[in-house]
């Protein structure tokens, strides 16, 4: 598919006018694309008249709706083609950007090679660590009753927290169920399951086994082939291999906060912005580990009497007036 292919594909799906196949030509495309420039070679000039497009055509749609349904369904569409063509305008199309808004309920997936860790950020903020020969299938967005993915092989996970939403793991015939806490997942070859909790506690069951509850600091390792569970309690070099080579271990003492921030930037991939940096001659003592963005900085900002504010991938602190 070419340039000019894709943006009337764009310009069909603004308008409602996509078939399934058109629909599935397009994220196929946008799923073999790589990230990075996609329209390199489109000149300013272009690229601004096909934002402009996208907008007019949009605007025409919606000036005379039938009824609240339209005008809602039209309101929903204008945001998809903004965010489509706030994407274009910057001069680049990144494909998960534009998978994002044309099907975010699309099936992803997340491989890891032996020998390396492959972090994943999912959309609920939760924060997957991949090891080994492993694979994660997730959806670009969660259901707004569960949160379920599928592992292969061994990932530690650090669950956003979410009451209303609990996040569901299988692996294998094995399901791990929370709402908010970290623990590792390990499947082997032999049809072994092994999960250990770091924090929180989980439930955990299969067809062949009753539902049982693991807590902090304890592990379990689940049989397929012989339906069986045994409880074992994980030794402090099980849980040093288990975060080894993440950011898992967030806990901090009499750290300058240039340590500090470069540790918060590359867990949660933010970017932090010090309004005085004056703030860098600060040092803390704090444990932030298994604590979410929002919570992380909040602690930050109790701690060193900051203002913080977060603003999707950008932070920014300054002292509190």
């Amino acid at each position: 598919m070419d340039h000019k292919e894709f943006k009337q594909l764009l310009d069909r799906y603004t308008k409602g006018l996509l078939n399934q196949q058109e629909m599935e030509r397009l994220e196929n495309w946008l799923d073999a694309m790589e990230d990075k420039a996609a329209f390199d070679s489109l000149d300013k000039e272009e690229l601004s008249a096909s934002r402009e497009a996208m907008f007019s055509q949009l605007t025409r749609r919606i000036q005379q709706p039938s009824d609240t349904v339209r005008l809602t369904t039209y309101k929903r569409t204008l945001a998809v083609a903004a965010g489509i063509a706030a994407i274009v305008v910057t001069g680049y199309i990144c494909r998960k950007s534009i998978l994002d808004i044309v099907a975010p309920h699309r099936t992803t997936y997340a491989y890891n090679k032996q020998g390396y860790i492959t972090k994943q950020i999912l959309s609920d903020k939760t924060i997957v660590w991949l090891k080994g020969n492993s694979k994660l299938v997730f959806p670009a967005k969660f259901e707004e009753d569960q949160r379920a993915v599928t592992l292969e092989g061994e990932a530690l996970f650090e669950v956003s927290k979410d009451v209303k939403r609990p996040f569901i793991v299988s692996c294998g015939s094995l399901t791990t169920q929370v709402l908010g806490t970290s623990f590792n997942i390990r499947s082997n070859k032999e049809g072994e399951v092994a999960i250990s909790v770091l924090t929180g506690a989980v439930v955990v069951g299969s067809d062949a086994t009753r539902k049982q509850i693991v807590h902090t600091n304890e592990s379990i390792v689940y049989s397929e082939k012989q339906a069986s569970v045994v409880n074992v309690h994980p030794s402090r070099k099980d849980i040093h291999e288990f975060i080894n080579g993440t950011e898992y271990d967030m806990a901090f003492n009499d750290a300058s906060m240039h340590n500090v921030i470069q540790k918060i930037e590359k867990k949660f991939e933010v970017k932090i912005n010090l309004e005085d940096t004056a703030i860098l001659n600060n040092v803390i003592t704090a444990d932030m580990t298994d604590q979410s963005l929002a919570h992380t900085m909040e602690m930050i900002s109790q701690a060193l009497n900051l203002d913080v504010r977060i603003n999707d991938k950008m932070v920014s602190l300054r002292a509190k007036k």
